[in-house]
């Protein structure tokens, strides 16, 4: 599949649940709020992406790329970020699990 070209683009607070972005340019985008939850992020590049608040639970992530991108409230629960590429050291602030 080829690689799909979203940056810089303003998916903010779009319902994108169960979606097939890997190996997708995220790069620079705007998902805050955005639901994404089971969606395939694997390979995908977000760098300088906005993830403020988005819903992440259980979305994949192996192999992505998260240089500079922020994820400050973002709900991460069932996400495992160990697979995850951040060079340039992602803002995570208080992501997680909600408590």
């Amino acid at each position: 599949m080829p690689r799909a070209d979203l940056a810089p683009k303003n998916l903010s607070r779009m319902n994108l649940d169960r979606s097939d972005f890997s190996r997708a340019d995220l790069r620079d985008a705007s998902l805050t709020g955005a639901y994404l939850r089971g969606t395939d992020l694997s390979d995908a590049d977000l760098a300088g992406a906005d993830l403020r608040g988005p819903h992440l639970a259980g979305a994949i992530v192996a192999g992505c790329t998260l240089a500079g991108a922020d994820l400050r409230g973002a709900d991460l629960a069932g996400v495992y970020l160990r697979a995850a590429v951040s060079p340039g050291g992602a803002a995570l602030g208080y992501a997680g699990a909600p408590e």
